[in-house]
This record gives C-alpha cells, structure tokens and sequence, in this order.
C-alpha cells in the first residue's frame, strides 16, 4: 500500500514507496510512477489537477440542468443548497461586499472539500474488484492506496498564500493607500505570516491525521471498523473544507471593514 513519497505518511510502516510499480495502466514518462520525480510531486500534482477537472466537468454537466423557471429537479436543489451555503459563509463575514469574494470561497470550499474526500474513497476494494476481474492486469500492477491532495504542505499552502493574496488585496480596493498605514503597526506584520501558516499546517495536519487513522484501522480490523472510520472522515472533510472557506472570509472581512 502507498500514499506516495511526497507524504509524511511515506516513513510510516506499512506505507512505503513503490515508485518500482506503475500507479497507471499505462507507460508514461513523468506520470506512470506516482510519488516523487526529483522534487517535483507527480501524485500531488495529478490529483490537484483531477479534483480541478472534476468539478469543472461537474459544473458542465449540471448548467443545462439549471432552470429560473420552477423549482427544478433533484440537481438543482443540490445545487442551490450548495451556493447558499457559500453564500451564508461569505455574507455572514464580509456583509455587503462579499459578491466579489463569493466565486473564490465557493471555489476554495468545493476544492478542499473534494481533495478531502479523494483519500477517503476505498481504493483497494476497488483494485480488488479489478484484480478479480482482470487478472493479468492485476499481475502486472500493484495494489495501491491513494491519499488526498491536501495531506501535501505545497497544496495546502498554496490555497493558503491565495487566500492571503485575496485580502491583502480586498484591503488596498476598500481602502486604497491607507491600507498601508496599518502596517506601520510591527504586530500587524507578524499576520502575514500566521494566517497563511495556520491556514495550511492546520488543514495539512488535520487530513494526514485521518489518514493514518483510517491506515491503521484497515490494518487492525480489515471489515466493519474501517467504515465507522470513513464515515467519521467525510464528516472530518467537510468540516475542515468549512473551517477553511470561514477563515478566508474573516480575513477578508476584516480587511474590508477595517478603518
């Protein structure tokens, strides 16, 4: 079982690398091997970029669903739920001026969130079902484990430096060069730092925390357990994707209405 070599997971017993045994069932020269390529982190990379596709594939398929007329099908109502609760998030803590911050925390909420989520899909049971059903494929390629995008510290902060970048910003629009006075405040200097540092090893640790947990449980009870486990993750999941959207959107509400 691997989590691949860019996570803190990887000098764990039981989780080690396999960068002998390609993760695709296909050669290819950078993406066949997941883990590391020098320092470059291919597995991050891939699922950052197919939780990134997947929503936009999903937002393509759900628009012509869409309608203004009536109360719509079960689609919609998902749908509708899930910009009220980013709207609730963003309106609450920037008050009037959260329509152009509102596309950014919906955005971050759904990333984390699907990136949360990913590591929590039973990958083995699905390799099983293939190595039943196909195998000479399964010979060839080992079992593998997949963990979320967001146990990697470039990830998290990454989002982390976008959410700084965005009321840094909010600041200067709402305030114009009178932003800068507030930092000739030292304190003030040391938020640069904290927020985005919280923001990031708070998510980072949190998710590879259930990671291991979820390791561990499947290792001890292989049946049962590890479903009370990955329920209590999904719940972990959405939580830390809120926590994260809610932060963002203090910050920048305390940008904006500072005086």
């Amino acid at each position: 079982m691997s989590l691949g070599n860019n996570l803190p997971l990887a000098s764990v017993p039981g989780f080690g690398q396999t960068a002998e045994h390609n993760f695709l069932p296909f050669d290819l020269p950078l993406l066949g091997h997941m883990g590391t390529w020098g320092d470059v982190h291919i597995d991050t990379i891939v699922l950052a970029w197919a939780c990134m596709l997947g929503i936009l594939a999903a937002a393509a398929v759900v628009r012509p669903m869409l309608t203004a007329n009536g109360p719509g099908n079960k689609v919609q109502a998902v749908t509708e739920m899930l910009y009220d609760f980013c709207k609730g998030i963003a309106k609450e803590q920037i008050h009037d001026q959260w329509r152009p911050f509102f596309p950014l925390i919906a955005a971050i909420f759904i990333f984390v969130l699907i990136g949360n989520l990913i590591g929590i899909l039973p990958w083995p049971a699905m390799w099983n079902s293939i190595y039943h059903s196909m195998p000479g494929f399964a010979e060839k390629y080992k079992e593998f484990e997949v963990a979320a995008p967001t146990t990697d510290f470039n990830v998290t902060f990454g989002l982390a430096v976008v959410a700084l970048i965005t009321y840094l910003g909010s600041g200067f629009w709402a305030h114009k060069v009178k932003y800068l006075k507030l930092y000739l405040n030292p304190i003030e200097w040391m938020d640069l730092i904290i927020r985005p540092a919280t923001l990031s090893i708070r998510l980072m640790m949190v998710i590879t925390a259930d990671e291991i947990l979820r390791g561990a449980a499947l290792m001890l009870a292989p049946v049962i357990v590890p479903t009370g486990v990955m329920g209590f993750e999904m719940g972990i999941a959405l939580i830390q994707a809120f926590v994260f959207a809610l932060l963002t959107s203090i910050y920048i509400g305390l940008t904006v209405a500072h005086h």
